[in-house]
């Protein structure tokens, strides 16, 4: 089960002005965590493995840049694990005068709605798409792996070869690839809802081209820093990417398989920090 909860809260403390808000919601869910319990928070921090949980940015009441006493703030946090959802859902619910500390403001939640999501009925109600488009709302950017290629008669295996590991590394690409966005949704979809998915044959598809961008609105990058006073940051995209399945690649089930990611990618998030 997909759980999202979205938590509404009203400013009763301190002035705050806003840049990229996904850093300061990640962070509330950080301090839900250690209240929870402080091992809990620190092992979802340095997971090595794809993270079950993400965040969507501040929303504010009235639409401002600065939040104040009396502002509304509304923000979504999802997790992909039941384990940890029962956790933060019995916290919540025994914690129902919680306040979050948002900058240098303090906000009293006011109201917790929780929307559970089933992989199954997503499975089942998907359609065969032939043209689709995505908002990127925040700055998203993803991550691609390089590796070094293989020796052509090596009798290792592939993924226990030290020489691969010891040449692998990254790139942060902020462009909307079709392959690396539903390669990520996919990689997120089987780690945590149990439900095999044609995988290698979808994977296989991507690679053909069996997505790809037809055009886009407003597209560009954008910095965003982690904290106003250190140099870390990122850059991610953001806008609307229209795209379509090309006939030459056409087939019903990888269609179907996309407008099922597709679903699970509202939740979800992807890219790096997934907020």
């Amino acid at each position: 089960m997909i759980t999202s909860f979205i938590l509404r809260a009203i400013v009763i403390k301190g002035v705050s002005t806003l840049s990229f808000s996904g850093f300061i919601t990640r962070g509330i869910v950080y301090d839900i965590l250690k209240s929870i319990s402080p091992n809990l928070a620190e092992e979802i921090h340095r997971m090595k493995k794809i993270s079950p949980l993400s965040t969507s940015p501040l929303t504010v009441e009235p639409n401002s840049k600065t939040i104040n006493v009396g502002s509304i703030i509304t923000f979504r946090i999802s997790i992909l694990s039941e384990e940890l959802a029962i956790k933060i859902r019995d916290y919540l619910l025994e914690n129902v005068d919680l306040t979050l500390k948002i900058g240098n403001t303090e906000a009293k939640l006011t109201n917790l709605s929780v929307i559970i999501l089933d992989p199954k009925r997503i499975l089942e109600e998907a359609k065969p798409l032939r043209s689709f488009s995505i908002s990127f709302l925040s700055p998203t950017f993803l991550r691609q792996s390089l590796t070094k290629k293989c020796c052509q008669y090596c009798p290792n295996l592939k993924i226990k070869c030290p020489h691969l590991k010891q040449y692998r590394y990254y790139r942060y690409i902020p462009l909307p690839d079709p392959y690396l966005i539903f390669r990520n949704l996919l990689r997120l979809w089987r780690k945590y809802t149990g439900i095999s998915l044609n995988h290698k044959e979808y994977i296989d598809w991507l690679l053909k081209g069996g997505i790809a961008v037809a055009g886009y609105r407003k597209l560009k990058t954008v910095r965003v820093y982690e904290h106003p006073t250190t140099p870390k940051w990122s850059v991610g995209f953001i806008g609307e990417v229209m795209f379509n399945l090309p006939e030459d690649t056409y087939d019903e089930e990888m269609a179907k398989t996309t407008h099922t990611l597709l679903k699970f990618g509202e939740h979800s998030n992807i890219g790096g920090n997934r907020t």
